[in-house]
């Protein structure tokens, strides 16, 4: 099995409603979480902590579940355990290669990742922002987690 994760600042926001929304999209194509784990982290979370409701409110009306989940600090064990490792901006990227440089070739930014473009640019932080900017977040999200979501698909299908 291989473990995808998403890291963002706090893990109540971008990375969680990556998170559901990639397990949402491999679940569309037929790939188990036996076969792909999506999990998320935050560089500055604290441990515990449920999503934002805006978060929560907007994966809802995508039927995704989000109400379960609890923030998570990302660690170096977690790193470590990761196959591939995507961040919301290019200073959660550099965060993490400062907390293990072993990483290096395992994080990349989501919009680099897909885009295979270095400056792709970042998702945005919706922190603090109303449900609308939570739902332009999750939009642009799902563009990125779709085009992923068929990357891996295909790499699944050449075996790599």
């Amino acid at each position: 099995m291989k473990t995808i994760l998403f890291v963002c600042t706090g893990n109540t926001c971008r990375s969680p409603m990556a998170e559901a929304l990639l397990r949402g999209s491999l679940q569309q194509l037929g790939i188990s979480q036996d076969q792909i784990q999506v999990v998320s982290a935050g560089i500055f979370a604290a441990e515990g902590e449920p999503a934002s409701f805006q978060a929560v409110e907007v994966m809802q009306e995508k039927g995704l579940p989000l109400a379960d989940h609890r923030s998570r600090r990302a660690t170096p064990r977690l790193l470590e355990s990761a196959h591939l490792i995507l961040t919301m901006t290019a200073s959660h990227r550099q965060s993490l290669l400062m907390m293990d440089a072993a990483v290096a070739d395992r994080v990349f930014t989501l919009a680099e990742y897909v885009t295979g473009n270095p400056a792709a640019g970042d998702v945005p932080d919706p922190f603090g922002g109303s449900v609308k900017v939570y739902r332009q977040t999750a939009t642009y999200l799902e563009t990125l987690i779709h085009q992923l979501a068929l990357q891996l698909k295909e790499r699944m299908v050449e075996g790599r």
